[in-house]
């Protein structure tokens, strides 16, 4: 039985997977010269000849694609992780042809799942890389040895990296799942899409402690402040607004407040950068207080049903900047 207020050590980072191993990984890509933020989804993507988003529009979630869908229904029955995502991209580039909006001009940014699928299948016909060892890349790069994918088919990652049952008891149980685990969700990523995929996916994922989620802030931080950073400088321009604001409320992969109804709250100026996760999760940095809050909590669990803390969160914000600014 799990008690409320039980502290975990490893929390399920959800969405924040997207910041954290999806963004910081194209920050190397253009870094490194091998994709440009300019460049036409269709470029990599011949499939989507007739489209003509492009890579900003992915993590802007300005593309005009579908928020979510259940593409794990299919995507299971892979024979094996990359079977599996092979079958999620299948339907992807299915949905984007089938729903997709072909009009000019910009289009309202809708935060979509879809988008960093696609620029998860980008990222690995540039780099020829899985998500597991890209991830293995990136960890020992941002010094994030603590934090991996629970990943359950073991030819995504590199051998070591699947969690042991010891730190699986450490981790904080999420929703109630009677098909996926005959009760609470613990150490199996909570996100469906990303499960059905082996538990590595560009979206959702990655497991993790606040130690290294802190620390990982603290290296956008320095970015933002001109000083070294793991991170390479090219990321520095993702770190700022790339959409006008009638459109949405986005830097480059990264979530900007939205005056009045922001996660952060109020007393975050409207230059923060951040993102949050499904299960409870968010890291918000406001550069003109340099003030860092990172949150970790399974509030779905026992269900998603609970949204109570979508209200708390940003008051958790407010009260630490009146504490101590």
């Amino acid at each position: 039985d799990f008690l409320i207020g039980d502290d975990w050590t490893y929390y399920d980072w959800a969405s924040l997977t997207k910041i954290v191993f999806s963004v910081s990984s194209l920050m190397l890509a253009v870094d490194e010269g091998d994709i440009a933020i300019g460049d036409r989804v269709n470029d990599w993507v011949p499939e989507l000849s007739d489209f003509p988003f492009r890579l900003r529009d992915l993590v802007t979630h300005s593309a005009g694609l579908e928020w979510w869908k259940p593409f794990y229904e299919r995507a299971r029955r892979g024979k094996d992780p990359g079977d599996a995502w092979r079958i999620l991209i299948e339907d992807v580039l299915k949905s984007v042809k089938r729903h997709h909006a072909k009009r000019a001009g910009l289009v309202p940014s809708v935060y979509s799942d879809l988008d960093f699928f696609l620029l998860g299948e980008i990222l690995m016909r540039a780099t020829l890389t899985p998500f597991g060892e890209r991830w293995v890349e990136l960890s020992d790069r941002l010094d994030l040895h603590s934090t991996c994918f629970h990943a359950t088919k073991k030819s995504w990652v590199e051998p070591g990296v699947v969690w042991s049952p010891e730190r699986v008891k450490l981790t904080a149980p999420t929703e109630y799942d009677r098909k996926r685990a005959k009760g609470c969700l613990q150490g199996v990523v909570h996100d469906e899409n990303a499960w059905a995929l082996g538990g590595a996916a560009p979206h959702a994922g990655l497991f993790g402690p606040i130690e290294d989620l802190s620390r990982y802030g603290l290296e956008l931080r320095k970015l933002m402040r001109g000083e070294k950073s793991r991170l390479p400088v090219a990321g520095t321009r993702f770190l700022r607004r790339a959409i006008p604001r009638t459109q949405g409320d986005w830097a480059l992969g990264f979530m900007m407040p939205t005056k009045g109804s922001a996660s952060c709250g109020p007393r975050f100026s409207l230059s923060s950068i951040g993102h949050t996760g499904f299960t409870g999760t968010s890291l918000w940095y406001d550069p003109k207080q340099d003030l860092l809050v990172t949150i970790l909590s399974n509030r779905v669990s026992p269900t998603r049903e609970n949204k109570a803390f979508v209200g708390l969160r940003p008051q958790i914000h407010s009260e630490i900047a009146r504490l101590l600014i």
